[in-house]
Formats: C-alpha cells, sequence, structure tokens
C-alpha cells in the first residue's frame, strides 16, 4: 500500500508539473494567496497542494475503474439470460410465490415474458375461519370477471382460491369437464350456439362446509395464435406445478403444443455504468471540496487574526512603553510564542535555541518554522517570527513592517504595518499613545465580534430546538389522542 501511495504521490506531482496547476491562471489566484498565507509564506505551499489534489483525484479515479472493470467481468458486458430448468418453490408457511420468467420457443425469434405462480409446498391444508355467508357474497361479485354477467361468457371467469382476505379456502368443479379449466379459463368451447357449464364452488370455513352452485354460458373465446401458445405453456407449468407439490422445486416443462422450451431468467443488471458515473462524480466533488477547505481555513484564519489583534496591540504598547524598539518588541513578541510552542510541542530545548538564536540574530530563513505537526498555530504570530527573519536577512525594517501588515491581509494589520514604517522613517512622535487608543478600540470591536459569533451559534442552534420542541409535542399528544 506504501509503495501505491507513493506511485500516486509522483504520478500527482508528474500531472501538476505537466498542465501547470500551480501557475497563476484565472480564478486561481485568490486560492494562491489563501494557501500561501495559511502556509506563513512557503514557497512551495501551491505546488504542494495541487499535488496532493491530483493525487486525491488520481486515487478516486483509479479506485472507481478498478471498479468498473470487475463490474464489468464480474456481471458481462450487459444484462444476459440463464437457462433454467427449475425454480425454487416457497417453503411451507411461506405463501404462493409469483415469478417473471422469460420462454423461449422452438423456431420462434421472440422471447415470451410470463408470470408463472408457483404454489407452496404443502404439509397439510389449513382452513381459514371467515363467515360464509360474506365470501358467498364476495364469491358472485368476482366470478364473472371482465363478462358482463354469466348468460354470456367469452373470456376468462374468476376463480378465486381464497375469499375474505384467506380466511375462506374455496375449490372448483365444472360440468362438463374440460370446458372451463380450474383456473377460469376457457379452454374448449367449440359451439357457436354457446355451451351450458355447470359451475360448484366448495368454500371451506374451519371444516364447515358450504356449496355455491351456478350456470354459465360460455362462448368460443376470440383469440390469437400467440394466446393459444400461451394458454397451452401455461397450463403445462400449472400440470408440472401439480405433479411436484410436494418436491423442493418445480421442473419446467420442456414442450408446450408441439413446441420445444427454453426457459430463461433475467440476471442481474450489470452496475458498471452506475459505477463509473459515481467515480467521475466522487472525483469532480473531491477536486472541488479541498478548494473548499482552503477557503474554510482561510476564513477562520481571517477570524483569528482579527480576534488575536487587540493582544498583540497591548504586547506591543506594553513593550514601547517600557523602552523596547519597534524591532526589539517585535523580536521580544517571537521569542515568547517559539516557547509557548515548545510548551504544546515538546521537542527537548529546539525551540528554546531558536528564540536564542533569533534574539541574536542568527537564524536561518527557515528555522523559525516548527517541522512537527502542532497544535492550531496562531497566524499573526506566525508572521511576526517571519518579519523577523525578514530583517535578519537583509531586508530593510520599514518595509518588513509593511510587508507584515499586507500579509495578515486585514485593514487593521495594514494601518498598523504602515504606521510603524511611517514612525521609522519620519520619526513620528507618540507611537506608544497611538498605539495604546488603537487597542482600546480594536479590544471594543473584538467584544462586537465575540458578540455576533454568539448571536450566529444561537441562530444555528434554533432549528434543533424547533425540533426537539416538536418531539416532545408529539410525545405529549399522541398518547393523549389514542387513549380517546
Amino acid at each position: 500500500m506504501e509503495k501505491i501511495r507513493k506511485g500516486i504521490e509522483q504520478l500527482g506531482e508528474l500531472l501538476a508539473e505537466r498542465l501547470r496547476l500551480d501557475q497563476p491562471g484565472q480564478g486561481k489566484q485568490e486560492l494562491k494567496d489563501e494557501l500561501t498565507a495559511l502556509a506563513v509564506g512557503s514557497r512551495t505551499a501551491v505546488k504542494e497542494y495541487y499535488v496532493r489534489k491530483t493525487a486525491a483525484v488520481l486515487a478516486v479515479l483509479g479506485a472507481g475503474l478498478a471498479l468498473t472493470i470487475v463490474c464489468f467481468f464480474t456481471f458481462g458486458a450487459g444484462s444476459g439470460s440463464t437457462e433454467m430448468v427449475s425454480v425454487l418453490r416457497p417453503g411451507y408457511g411461506e405463501g404462493d410465490r409469483t415469478e417473471s420468467l422469460t420462454v423461449q420457443v422452438e423456431n420462434e425469434d421472440e422471447v415470451q415474458e410470463l408470470n408463472v405462480t408457483v404454489q407452496e409446498r404443502k404439509y397439510t391444508d389449513e382452513e381459514k375461519q371467515q363467515i360464509l355467508s360474506l365470501a358467498m357474497e364476495e364469491l358472485e361479485e368476482l366470478l364473472p370477471g371482465e363478462n358482463e354477467s354469466l348468460d354470456h361468457v367469452q373470456s376468462s371467469l374468476t376463480f378465486a382460491d381464497s375469499l375474505q382476505d384467506g380466511a375462506v379456502s374455496v375449490s372448483w368443479t365444472t360440468d362438463p369437464y374440460g370446458v372451463i379449466g380450474t383456473d377460469g379459463r376457457i379452454e374448449s368451447a367449440d359451439s357457436e350456439e354457446g355451451t351450458l357449464v355447470e359451475i360448484r364452488a366448495t368454500l371451506n370455513c374451519d371444516d364447515l362446509e358450504a356449496i355455491y352452485s351456478t350456470c354459465a354460458n360460455v362462448f368460443p373465446p376470440d383469440r390469437t395464435d400467440e394466446e393459444q401458445l400461451l394458454d397451452a405453456i401455461y397450463e403445462e407449468v400449472e400440470r408440472a406445478d401439480n405433479e411436484s407439490i410436494h418436491e423442493s422445486e418445480l421442473v419446467l416443462p420442456a414442450s408446450a403444443a408441439g413446441q420445444k422450451l427454453t426457459w430463461l431468467k433475467e440476471g442481474a443488471s450489470n452496475p458498471w455504468l452506475s459505477v463509473l458515473a459515481m467515480t467521475l462524480i466522487l472525483a469532480v466533488c473531491v477536486y472541488l471540496q479541498m478548494d473548499n477547505q482552503v477557503h474554510t481555513k482561510a476564513e477562520e484564519r481571517k477570524k483569528q487574526l482579527l480576534l488575536d489583534y487587540p493582544d498583540l496591540m497591548w504586547k506591543m504598547t506594553m513593550l514601547l512603553g517600557a523602552g523596547m524598539s519597534i524591532r526589539g518588541a517585535f523580536v521580544r513578541i517571537s521569542e515568547e510564542y517559539l516557547r509557548n510552542r515548545e510548551r504544546e510541542a515538546p521537542e527537548g530545548k529546539t525551540t528554546e535555541r531558536k528564540a536564542a538564536a533569533l534574539h541574536r540574530g542568527r537564524m536561518s530563513g527557515t528555522a523559525g518554522r516548527p517541522r512537527k505537526k502542532e497544535a492550531q498555530p496562531r497566524y499573526v504570530y506566525e508572521e511576526v517570527v517571519r518579519t523577523c527573519l525578514e530583517m535578519q536577512s537583509g531586508i530593510g525594517e520599514a518595509q518588513a513592517y509593511e510587508r507584515f501588515g499586507k500579509r495578515c491581509q486585514l485593514p487593521e494589520y495594514i494601518r498598523l504595518g504602515s504606521v510603524l514604517s511611517q514612525n521609522l522613517r519620519k520619526g513620528a512622535k507618540g507611537l506608544t499613545a497611538l498605539l495604546e487608543k488603537e487597542a482600546e478600540s480594536s479590544l471594543n470591536e473584538r467584544k462586537n465580534h465575540a458578540r455576533k459569533i454568539g448571536e450566529q451559534a444561537g441562530a444555528k442552534l434554533l432549528l434543533p430546538m424547533i425540533l426537539m420542541l416538536g418531539i416532545v409535542l408529539t410525545v405529549l399528544m399522541v398518547p393523549a389522542f389514542l387513549s380517546f
């Protein structure tokens, strides 16, 4: 797995370089500025981000394509049919089940779709309990089926197996035999003047029987050759079902009406197209989500800078009031910040040596940034450390303060950088008083901002509170309504 991960990262780096994803372009500048700010000025932050992003998209595409290939070869190029000779019968007490089957008739190009009812395996006949008089009324309504009346029957009658929701079982007999089948279909009605058939239904309800008898005048139905063939297939299936009623499987008939039958069962549909589509959608979502995460972190950085501004101003005011220079105040704040980071991420005395080197002016350009993963950094103090490093590398002090304000990207810090730069260049008096006034003003703004954040949090909790109120009302009122 480690080799695969490294291979994906190398491929992502290669694609990022070839496609020049880290180069300036339309709609990228804002994202790149946010990445640079979050990485506290790292020159490789943008490139590393696009390498990670490209590698993540490649990983999603690779996994999705692999799953697509597996589905393609597992299920075949499309949905297929397999030849079958039997249907698994429902177990005892499970009830009858309707199977959707496809039958191929010999010398026929088209296949036929049939809904075959497979009866449950019967061990004993369980009679249903119901009022026989109500079953009689229901039977009289159902029996004609699609025919207007029993005086002129030309389509199948409805021979119900049970009535009253299964409480009453029904068995049918007809006289003469063979005109109407046991399922109510017309089997042989040759007389154009009609054939009078006596229909007798035996209703059984908890060992209590009742006989229903009536007559129907049956005329030849208007059937096509295809319908006659389907009737023959249904008849053969019914015969095979009755013969194997005590077997675990129903052996499907091999022929009907002199035609060879080949039974087919629809295979599971191949999901490879869906998997491929979901892979592409997921890759796009990952690509966009990574940008959204950068924007979210950038907004959190701005909020943090805004909340830390009063603290920085008070520290600057106290240090300058104690007689320190602006540069000395920056170095002192940097040392304090690095010592605090040392407590959060112990690395021996590494950070203390960094702070001492920063005070002596011998720290390299990359030593000020912690190497190990630590707690959430305070971006304003990271920028202070970077400003001290810039001054040590030869950048003018006034220019370093202006760059500090621009990197923070907030009006307050830009104004602070300009004030400190002008103080060095023009020697303006009253800097300490000005900073103190700015600190008091920023503290009030911080309170207002904190109040605004609290109001937003309360608004977000409003919907859950409404849902909880609805649940409480439901718990209280539903039992009261059910008690009536």
